[in-house]
C-alpha cells in the first residue's frame, strides 16, 4: 500500500491543497515514520506558508499536548518471538517528548506517556499485554479495528504472512503516577 500526505491550508483565493508520496509500507525494512505532527495545537485557520512545503519529521512522539501522525508497518515475525525493542529504538526518532517505558519481560514490550489512537489499514496483526495477574492477554487485530492505548504495556505482534499496518494518532500526555 502507498501512503499519500494531503495538507490543507487557507488562502485569500481559497483553499490550497498539497499531495506528497511518501512510500510503500510493504517496503523492507521500513521503519515506524512520522508524517505529521505540531508540538502544541495551533490557532486556526493555518496558512499556506504555515504548513505547505517540505514538512519537517518530528519524531515519533511529541510533549505533553503534543500531536503526531505516524505510520507503523510490522513485517511477518520470523520465529515466534516479539521484535526486540533495542536495536529498533537505536534506528528511531522518537521525538521529544516519548518516555518510553520497556516492560520487565524485554522483547518489544513497552508503554509511552501518550494517548495512542490506532487504527488497522491492512493486514492483521495482535496487540499483546499484561493482565492484572501479569499473564500475557492477546488482542487479534484485523482492518478497521481502532485501539485507544491509554499509556499501557503493550507489544504488536505479527504472526500473518503479510505487512501489518497501522496510522497512529498520538497524543502527549503526562504520567501524574502509578495506576490505581
Amino acid at each position: 500500500m502507498k501512503i499519500r500526505r494531503i495538507v490543507t491550508a487557507e488562502r485569500k483565493s481559497g483553499v490550497a491543497v498539497q499531495v506528497s508520496e511518501l512510500f510503500d509500507t510493504t517496503a523492507p525494512n521500513l521503519l515506524p515514520t512520522n508524517i505529521w505532527g505540531f508540538d502544541q495545537l495551533p490557532k486556526l485557520p493555518l496558512a499556506a506558508e504555515q504548513v505547505l512545503g517540505e514538512y519537517q519529521q518530528k519524531g515519533l512522539f511529541g510533549p505533553k499536548g503534543a500531536l503526531r501522525i505516524d505510520v507503523q508497518s510490522l513485517p511477518p515475525e520470523t520465529g515466534n518471538q516479539a521484535p526486540d525493542l533495542g536495536p529498533l529504538l537505536a534506528m528511531l526518532d522518537l521525538g521529544t517528548g516519548h518516555n518510553m517505558t520497556p516492560g520487565k519481560s524485554g522483547g518489544g514490550m513497552h508503554r509511552t506517556d501518550s494517548i495512542d489512537l490506532v487504527i488497522v489499514i491492512s493486514g492483521e496483526g495482535v496487540m499483546a499485554y499484561p493482565d492484572e495477574d501479569g499473564q500475557l492477554m492477546e488482542v487479534h487485530l484485523k482492518p478497521g479495528d481502532v485501539i485507544v492505548q491509554n499509556g499501557n504495556f503493550h507489544e504488536w505482534r505479527n504472526r500473518s504472512a503479510a505487512h501489518f499496518v497501522v496510522v497512529l494518532v498520538v497524543l502527549g500526555a503526562e504520567r501524574a503516577g502509578a495506576a490505581a
